[in-house]
């Protein structure tokens, strides 16, 4: 099953007799609209839409004041606390303190590297992992596609790369007008279902299919059906969804997970530069828990796959359409694999592109947490 995501998908229409009783809503959330707290300051403001074309805010940035930001936080942290399904929905404002530039700031972004494949993960991508190794988090639905969350050592079986990923050869990022994959859309409904709280974290949420994981929880919340905890939305910028969520914080990313640490008693993480593990220090992996298909197979050991990734070697992708034969053509600096594939193009001339296989995959494959391998050999 694939579905299109278009723009309309997933947005939202508040009554217009509902614009009063929301109004501290939007800024504080349900949970926070009889707290008397004041409204976060604007530290930059701007006429420009933050994403034209969308269903976007402006582009101004606000603040919440000392006091507020720490009760917000201290909330926060009792909201994860009680949560057996939390769920992360994070967007490109995570990464921008790595260097990697948004679409919807106008700010301007920290200095990035030379490549963005280089950019290492930010503070806010290690303390969610830190959640993660801590049982807290159980689902990261990601829309960028940079690798950040498992740079922070985040386990490929946790993420949901639902928009593409730039280090997975079998899910390119998609276009605007494209489809989602089909196995990560049902993944993505499943959890959809099953969120009783999700963080929104650094996304502008301006109407993409994938926003449903966000404003299903809210609408569970806002009919107070049993165990849910509705959304909480971390971003600088307003979004549509601020009335529908239980919590909204005007902050930078980094600074609310340094408190959110503190309120969990958790080592606030020390972002370090991303290195392979041992298990990948060899382009030949012997793969017992999967057959010569790629699928995973509990009765595979007696005839372990060989996953051979040194150059020149030939690959099948076990997604991606018609193009899915490719040549190992060398490692990145990192250490992943780049592969080259032929694609044939809407003007029918073939184009040959570079794919990268994050090393996390392997490491996946190696503990058998993948359900089919991105690619096997072929003759």
């Amino acid at each position: 099953m694939s579905e299109s995501w278009s723009r309309a998908t997933v947005c939202l229409e508040i009554p217009a007799n509902t614009t009063i009783k929301l109004q501290m809503d939007r800024w504080h959330g349900r949970l926070g609209k009889d707290e008397g707290w004041v409204k976060p300051t604007v530290t930059f403001k701007s006429k420009q839409t933050a994403r034209p074309g969308y269903e976007s805010c402006d582009a101004s940035e606000y603040e919440e004041v000392p006091d507020v930001l720490q009760a917000k936080v201290t909330m926060l942290a009792e909201l994860i606390k009680a949560s057996r399904n939390f769920l992360v929905y994070s967007g490109a404002g995570i990464s921008t303190a790595s260097g990697i530039a948004d679409y919807a700031s106008k700010r301007g972004t920290v200095a990035g590297p030379a490549s963005p494949y280089l950019a290492q993960a930010s503070l806010g991508h290690c303390v969610l992992t830190e959640l993660y190794n801590r049982g807290y988090l159980k689902e990261w639905v990601q829309q960028n596609h940079d690798g950040l969350p498992q740079k922070a050592g985040l386990p490929q079986k946790a993420i949901n790369e639902i928009h593409g990923a730039w280090y997975d050869p079998t899910n390119p990022v998609v276009q605007f007008s494209g489809d989602l994959r089909s196995d990560l859309y049902s993944r993505l409904l499943e959890w959809e279902e099953k969120a009783d709280l999700t963080l929104a974290v650094g996304t502008s949420m301006s109407g993409m299919n994938a926003d449903r994981v966000f404003t299903t929880v809210c609408e569970k919340a806002s009919r107070d059906e049993p165990g849910i905890l509705g959304g909480i939305i971390i971003n600088k910028q307003k979004t549509q969804y601020d009335s529908m969520s239980s919590l909204r914080i005007f902050a930078d990313i980094n600074a609310v997970m340094t408190m959110l640490c503190s309120e969990l008693e958790i080592p606030v993480p020390v972002p370090t530069t991303y290195t392979a593990s041992a298990c990948c220090r060899s382009d030949v992996y012997i793969l017992p828990l999967y057959d010569k298909t790629g699928a995973r197979s509990d009765s595979a050991d007696n005839n372990a796959t060989r996953l051979d990734l040194s150059v020149n070697r030939r690959v099948r992708l076990n997604q991606g359409g018609k193009s899915n034969v490719g040549v190992v053509s060398g490692k990145q600096r990192e250490g992943h694999y780049k592969i080259r594939i032929s694609v044939k193009m809407k003007s029918g001339k073939v184009k040959e592109v570079e794919r990268v296989l994050g090393l996390w995959h392997l490491e996946a494959a190696l503990a058998g947490d993948l359900d089919r391998l991105p690619v096997v050999n072929i003759k």
